[in-house]
């Protein structure tokens, strides 16, 4: 069994030049050393070079956003879910924590 596809292409265009529409291409300065090892990884992953890069800039842009949010961060979330769950747990409650924390400053 065989399945035939239809491409239909804009007119005016190839296929080629479909295919890199909506892509930019930039120049971009590298010291020699980075670009090898920048070529030896993607090689390594069989990966072109521009792929190697968009990859990097994605997960880049992604660990930025995180970043740029703290309360989206995981570590943050955790570390917030253990002080409620201390917090729940506290049976002092008329217990000052600035006061303590002034008093343990002034001990040092």
């Amino acid at each position: 069994m065989s399945v035939g596809i239809d491409i239909v292409l804009p007119f005016g265009y190839n296929f080629w030049e479909v295919m890199y529409m909506g892509r930019a291409k930039i120049m971009v300065s590298i010291p020699e050393e980075l670009l090898t090892e920048i070529d030896r990884t993607a090689q390594e992953e069989h990966r072109s070079r521009s792929e190697f890069f968009r990859e990097a800039v994605r997960l880049y842009l992604q660990v930025r956003k995180v970043r740029s949010i703290p309360s989206q961060d995981p570590r943050v979330q955790q570390a917030v879910a253990i002080q409620d769950a201390l917090a729940q747990q506290d049976t002092l409650k008329d217990w000052n924590s600035i006061a303590e924390i002034r008093r343990w400053r002034e001990k040092r």
